[in-house]
């Protein structure tokens, strides 16, 4: 029996002996994470002045500068011819209405129209394409 006392005496005191090492560990750790937190905010604070120095050397980003667009002198162009006046912009405005009379899911992207007075008529091409039913009268 007298074995028995002697180990259980010894018992408590490796217990001890463990946790006081489980606690020195844990010291030591802690110790240990508090240097990698504080270079890692160190590390950050060395970033985040780059990142501004960076930013200040950067060249700001400007708005688009919209040029002033000159606008074109408004001309009247007439053509006369045997003892009658047509007015060109009368002539395109008639000649893109017959267009969308007939076309009238289409878009006019661009037209030309071509004067003829010697036959009283005026051609036109509507985004590039005409044909001899393309005519207005004038």
């Amino acid at each position: 029996m007298a074995a028995r006392k002697t180990t259980a005496k010894k018992a408590p005191a490796a217990v001890k002996e463990v946790k006081a090492a489980a606690e020195a560990k844990i010291e030591e750790v802690k110790a240990e994470t508090a240097k990698v937190v504080e270079e890692v905010k160190v590390e950050s604070a060395k970033a985040a002045e780059e990142v501004k120095a960076a930013a200040k050397k950067a060249p700001a980003k400007k708005a688009p500068v919209k040029k002033a667009v000159k606008k074109a002198a408004v001309a009247t162009v007439t053509v006369e011819f045997a003892g009658r006046q047509m007015a060109i912009t009368d002539i395109a405005a008639k000649a893109e209405a017959a267009f969308k009379a007939a076309h009238a899911d289409a878009e006019v992207e661009t037209i030309d129209v071509y004067v003829k007075p010697e036959e009283g008529v005026a051609y036109y091409v509507v985004n590039g394409q005409g044909g001899d039913d393309f005519k207005v009268e004038l």
